[in-house]
């Protein structure tokens, strides 16, 4: 009979392709969910009066950490395999990303809205290697 001291031990979402608590908490500051260390934040440069360059520094900052989960979750090279990748995502990080596309949407800046949204489903693909890559070739797909 095997045993485990917690649900951590056995199923296998929790000992592979788990999100790191300093991505989570860096997705959530951007969400205006947790206070910032003074980094850049999307729920900071989205209000009144919204600041281009502090806007854009903050939704780069976001792609770079929607990125950083994507490895977390699905590999060091996720279009290198099809399996052994996460099943599931956290509420709070699902959360966290809602409420920043819904922001930016408030804000009025669709582009970055969906910059945001774009990288979001790349990660729940589970096989872009490249998150912020991917972004700009979408965006520039679009513009042809």
């Amino acid at each position: 009979m095997l045993a485990w001291a917690s649900v951590r031990e056995c199923h296998p979402s929790y000992r592979h392709n788990v999100s790191n608590d300093s991505t989570v908490t860096r997705l959530r500051q951007h969400a205006g969910l947790e206070p910032s260390s003074g980094a850049p934040t999307v729920s900071a440069a989205t209000v009144e009066p919204v600041d281009a360059r502090g806007l854009a520094e903050a939704v780069s900052d976001f792609l770079a950490q929607l990125d950083l989960l994507n490895h977390e979750l699905n590999g060091a090279e996720p279009s290198a395999r099809t399996s052994g990748k996460a099943e599931t995502i956290s509420t709070s990080v699902a959360y966290a990303v809602a409420e920043v596309a819904r922001m930016l949407r408030e804000a009025e800046a669709s582009r970055e809205a969906w910059q945001v949204e774009t990288g979001w489903l790349a990660v729940l693909a589970g096989d872009i290697d490249d998150v912020r890559q991917h972004v700009a070739e979408e965006e520039a797909a679009r513009r042809r």
